[in-house]
Order: structure tokens, then C-alpha cells, then sequence
């Protein structure tokens, strides 16, 4: 009886833990990091800089793009700087192309040196740091089960043993987990982002499918990553993210990263990372040059291309595009701020068939409004929770990057049509 008492006292403080936390700091927030125990991400004597483009942004400044903000009732013509100054939220945007910046530009008080939480495009950062723990041998296989990494989940749930590092990387766990976002202290998410033990809130979920079944996008996927890393390699997130990235990369700036809490030290893996735009476009630059940084082969190209490349089919959370060891890949066409259906699947291919200039990836259809196309100009990207993008386009050799405290447009979308104009 006594054991019990003990249990549900256990319980009862990490839920008082977490309904604390969410009463008293809210839903989640770009300056999170305020919040948190933190672990400091170093970065080296060397740092890296883009060149600055000799003509001052004109074709950026002058390209306009049907948006529809928050704050206004109809559809917007406007460049990406006016759409930024007019929501007037911190923000921080930056195009590269050739290693040169194209365009650079904050809004509501943010500038050069400001800092914030990225959300899960930390799962993209995670994601590139399995690759290189499998480079360094650290991890084996990444068809080697979890629980050769993480034992104590072998007695939480049987299928543990058969969830294998792919399927984290992929989104393939089978987890019943609810990523859902809205203000719910008692929610799943509550308890893995506001925590203090993320191991116990790992062990206590189940399964809604067998691993590697199907896709279905949920943080704890990531978090369990990033518990095999660090099992793996001996070392905490933050030291190993500065000895193989932040430091050879050249970053201008440490980074930080959240933790469950002090004592059990759990890097929040899945959106705990604070960085800037310029470091953040270092991460981007690693993809684009093949995992090689200055000579030094940080992670094996043959990961970058898995990343890059279409062996999953998973609609993303927005219903949007792919999903690729933590990257997206593709959007749906639009046509004035709205995505366009079709109600047959004829009439969508006259269309297309009448419009080469737009290159579809793959076709879906929505219950309530028909078939759509969702299009792929080349380009990939890491999203966070409030609309940040980290996006690659090896095809145009571009870095660009969104990180704001609210959603503007969708700037993976904005991104990809930015694309098409550079050479």
C-alpha cells in the first residue's frame, strides 16, 4: 500500500509540475528559453560569414506576393519586407544565395542579435545530429532498435523493441500522442514540453500502430531521438551539437537548449533550440554542400540525400507536402491565397497540362473539397510551430530562413515562390 501512496505522490507533483508552469507562463512562447533550465551550446574561435549582396536587395525589394496576414481582412500585395513591418511582431527573415545575402530584415524589435526559440525545426537540427552520431559510429545501424540505446523503454511497452531509429527519423513510432498545441496543462504535450523528466513521460506512452507502419507527425518521436543520441554518444545534446556543428560551422553566436529539468538533464530534442537566422542559415549550408564543411566531412553525404529524398509519403500536420528525416518537401498550389481544388481528377490534369511552368509532386484529395496538387520548385524545409522555416534549394544554391514570434504567411510557401525568381 505504501508503494502506491508513493506512486501517485510521484504523479501527482509532476503533474502539479506541469499545470504550474502552463497556468503561470501560458501556451508556448518564441522566448522560452527564459523559462527553462538551459544548457549552453558553444560555439568555436572561428566564425563564418555570408558576403553581403553589392546591390542592395533590389529584386527582393521588388517582388510582391498575394498575402493574406492575421491582421487584415482581404489578400495583400506586398514585398516580404512590408509583410513583416506590417504585422509589426518580432521578426527576422534572410535570404541566401552563392553564400551571399540577398536580403536581410527584422521587424518589432528584433535586430542581428536577437535570439529565439526555432520549435521544431529543432527536429530538423536533431535529425542532422543522428547522421552524424552514425558517421561517428556512435550509433550502429539506424535499423538498430531504440532499446539498444534506451533500455528501460523494453519494460513501458513490448513494441518499444520493435521501434527502430528510422522510423523516429521518418515519423513512422506509431505513437498515440495528440500534438495538439492549444492550452491543455494536462495534455501529452504539456507533460513532455514542461516536464521535469522527459524518460517517464517517454515510458508511459502507448501505441496506435505497429512501428514503422505508417506516418503520423507527433514531438515524442523526437524526443526519443534525442534520448538514443545522447545515450549513444555519452555526451549531453548541447556539448555534442557544439563539438560537431556549432563549432566547425563557424556560428556567430552559442546557441541554447531547454531541459526537462536540472537533475535529469533531457535536452528538449524536438523544439527547445534558440539560435538566430544567420546561424540557423549555417545548418541550411551544411545541406547544400553535401555535409562537407571547409574540407571536413561533418555528416556522410549519403544521409543528406535520404533527407532529400522521397523514399516516405507523409502528409505533413498542414495537410501540405512530404516529410524526410525531419525535413518537408512540396506545397499545395494556390491561387490568390487559397488552395485550389478540383472536383475531378481530369479537370485537375487539363489544368496542369495547360500550365508546364508548375511541376507537380503528388496529388491528394480532400474529403470536403476535392483534389488538390501539391508542387515541388526544388526546395525543402524544417517548420516550427509559429511558422518558422529553415529552407534549403540545392537547385538555386539558396538558404533562406523565417523565425517570428507570430505566423505571417506561410514562408515555406513564400520561400518556394521566391525560388522561381532567382537564377
Amino acid at each position: 500500500m505504501k508503494q502506491y501512496i508513493l506512486i501517485l505522490i510521484g504523479v501527482l507533483c509532476l503533474q502539479a509540475c506541469v499545470v504550474t508552469k502552463s497556468i503561470k507562463y501560458g501556451s508556448a512562447s518564441v522566448d522560452d528559453y527564459s523559462v527553462f533550465e538551459l544548457d549552453t551550446v558553444a560555439r568555436g574561435l572561428r566564425t563564418f560569414e555570408f558576403a553581403n549582396a553589392q546591390q542592395n536587395n533590389t529584386l527582393i525589394d521588388t517582388l510582391r506576393f498575394d498575402i493574406h496576414l492575421s491582421k487584415a481582412d482581404n489578400l495583400l500585395n506586398l514585398t516580404l519586407r512590408e509583410a513583416m513591418d506590417y504585422m509589426d511582431v518580432p521578426s527576422a527573415a534572410i535570404v541566401i544565395q552563392n553564400d551571399t545575402i540577398l536580403f536581410e530584415h527584422y521587424s518589432g524589435g528584433w535586430d542581428g542579435d536577437s535570439q529565439s526559440c526555432i520549435f521544431s525545426v529543432t527536429k530538423t537540427v536533431t535529425s542532422l545530429l543522428c547522421g552524424i552520431a552514425l558517421k561517428d559510429g556512435y550509433i550502429k545501424s539506424l535499423s538498430d532498435p531504440v532499446t539498444d540505446y534506451v533500455p528501460e523503454l523494453k519494460d513501458a511497452d513490448p513494441k518499444f523493441a520493435q521501434l527502430k531509429i528510422e522510423h523516429l527519423l521518418d515519423m513512422k513510432a506509431g505513437l498515440k500522442f495528440n500534438e495538439n498545441y492549444s492550452w491543455n496543462p494536462f495534455s501529452k504535450i504539456a507533460k513532455l514540453y514542461m516536464g521535469n523528466n522527459t524518460l517517464k513521460v517517454l515510458q508511459s506512452l502507448k501505441f496506435i500502430n505497429t512501428p514503422g507502419e505508417s506516418f503520423s507527425y507527433d514531438s515524442a518521436t523526437t524526443a526519443i531521438l534525442g534520448v538514443v543520441i545522447e545515450r549513444a554518444t555519452g555526451k549531453h545534446y548541447a556539448q555534442y551539437l557544439s563539438e560537431k556543428v556549432w563549432q566547425p560551422l563557424g556560428m556567430e553566436r552559442d546557441a541554447l537548449i531547454g531541459l526537462d529539468s536540472k537533475k535529469s538533464h533531457t535536452a528538449k530534442s524536438f523544439a527547445g533550440l534558440t539560435t538566430n537566422v544567420r546561424d540557423l542559415a549555417k545548418i541550411g549550408r551544411l545541406f547544400l554542400e553535401n555535409g562537407v564543411c571547409d574540407g571536413e566531412k561533418i555528416v556522410d553525404p549519403t544521409f543528406i540525400q535520404r533527407c532529400f529524398s522521397t523514399h516516405i509519403s507523409g502528409i505533413s500536420g498542414k495537410g501540405q507536402g512530404r516529410y524526410s528525416y525531419s525535413w518537408y518537401w512540396g506545397v499545395a498550389d494556390e491561387e490568390n491565397g487559397k488552395r485550389k481544388f478540383f472536383d475531378t481528377l481530369e479537370e485537375l490534369e487539363v489544368y496542369y497540362k495547360d500550365h508546364p511552368d508548375k511541376s507537380i509532386n503528388r496529388i491528394f484529395k480532400n474529403p470536403n473539397n476535392g483534389y488538390f496538387a501539391v508542387l515541388h520548385n526544388g526546395g525543402f524545409w524544417g517548420f516550427g510551430l509559429y511558422g518558422q522555416v529553415l529552407y534549403v534549394n540545392p537547385s538555386k544554391n539558396m538558404i533562406a530562413v523565417y523565425l517570428g514570434a507570430d505566423r505571417l504567411k506561410d514562408f515555406d510557401i513564400l520561400f518556394e515562390q521566391l525560388s522561381t525568381y532567382l537564377n
